[in-house]
């Protein structure tokens, strides 16, 4: 696998108005009956509609939307646009980076574009493959979110543009300006998967957060909720809300280390590894101050053979500390709930919020 080459990576359009009128065409794409998946796309002149057919490609989990090549002898460029529809809230960059993995791509560059919505992350990647006769292929991906009104969750779309690797540089501009220029021709009003539920954190004030409404909460002491994602008796990941109060605990190491404590004050089968505890700056909420701490790590259990993904993130807001914990499931190709809890815990930062007590 070629690796070395230095592929651009193009993120504005040299194309002058003129130019673009002259090299590009609007396609609408209306085959689908349904049409929250109707959407339309700006190709170059040379690339054409080749299926159009919605069609489910189990190997990959995706229906296949429409697929578009070029038409004459000069270097070949296919587009393909497909969807999945998800039951959870996610992030689409999460999503894609999953489908990703699942087909082989090797992620040479990449953009993550917070939507102003707040309907979560978005990406926009280059990838090289290597198919088994050799021949490598350099793909561009971007991703959309809309909310499914028929069925629930969201559909989560992708479109790819691609071509040979010893083509890419003739080509990198048509295949930039393609996945950054298309669109749902029918949107939704919601731009999540799921609504949002606001769960109070105060009887006498509007203190709290949200949380997606397939996750459940409880209070277990005045300063300790849980959220969970639990269906039919099994719980596929854990978020641990933990309260302290600066006038106790004097720093960010104070209230991990009194966090963790319960880790190895357990049995021996259960362990908790974690990286150092690092600050980060505060890209969530800015309620939540300049700097965040945090760590990631792995909880393993030899009596219940499991491995679970560990994240921390710890803040202050006026006189409390806070200790937002999560322990949930591995990424793999069977499931979101890797994406789902990661998306819950950065919308319950993203949302937190406390009222201070006027003096």
């Amino acid at each position: 696998m070629n690796t070395d080459n230095n592929y651009a990576f193009p993120v504005v359009s040299t194309a002058s108005n003129e130019e673009i009128k002259a090299n590009y065409w609007k396609c609408l794409y209306t085959s689908a009956d349904e049409k929250m998946l109707q959407y339309w796309v700006i190709l170059p002149n040379r690339v054409k509609p080749a299926e159009l057919t919605p069609q489910y490609l189990p190997e990959v989990g995706l229906t296949n939307l429409g697929r578009y090549v070029t038409d004459d002898a000069q270097p070949y460029m296919e587009v393909w646009a497909a969807y999945e529809r998800c039951e959870w809230e996610m992030n689409p960059s999460d999503w894609l980076f999953n489908k990703l993995e699942l087909m082989g791509e090797k992620v040479l560059n990449q953009r993550l574009i917070t939507h102003p919505s707040g309907s979560g992350l978005f990406a926009d990647a280059l990838t090289l493959k290597t198919h088994s006769s050799g021949d490598e292929v350099i793909s561009r991906y971007t991703v959309q979110k809309d909310y499914n009104p028929q069925e629930g969750g969201g559909n989560y779309f992708l479109i790819k543009a691609a071509c040979a690797a010893r083509d890419y540089p003739a080509l990198a501009n048509d295949i930039y300006f393609t996945v950054v220029n298309w669109d749902l021709l029918h949107r939704s009003n919601l731009a999540l998967a799921e609504l949002l539920e606001t769960v109070s954190l105060s009887a006498k004030n509007n203190s709290g957060f949200q949380v997606p409404e397939s996750w459940q909460v409880k209070t277990l002491t005045e300063t300790r909720l849980v959220v969970e994602h639990s269906f039919d008796g099994t719980n596929y990941g854990v978020i641990n809300l933990c309260f302290f109060s600066q006038e106790m605990l004097f720093s960010a190491q104070d209230v991990f280390s009194i966090s963790t404590k319960r880790f190895h004050d357990q049995e021996p089968a259960v362990t908790l590894k974690t990286e150092a505890l690092a600050t980060i700056p505060n890209e969530f909420n800015p309620s939540l101050g300049k700097t965040l701490w945090t760590c990631r790590g792995e909880m393993l259990s030899a009596e219940e053979e499991m491995r679970a993904v560990y994240q921390c993130y710890i803040f202050n807001v006026g006189k409390v500390w806070c200790y937002a914990e999560l322990i949930g499931r591995h990424r793999n190709y069977r499931d979101y709930h890797y994406e789902a809890n990661k998306r819950c815990l950065e919308i319950i930062l993203s949302t937190f919020h406390i009222e201070m007590p006027k003096p």
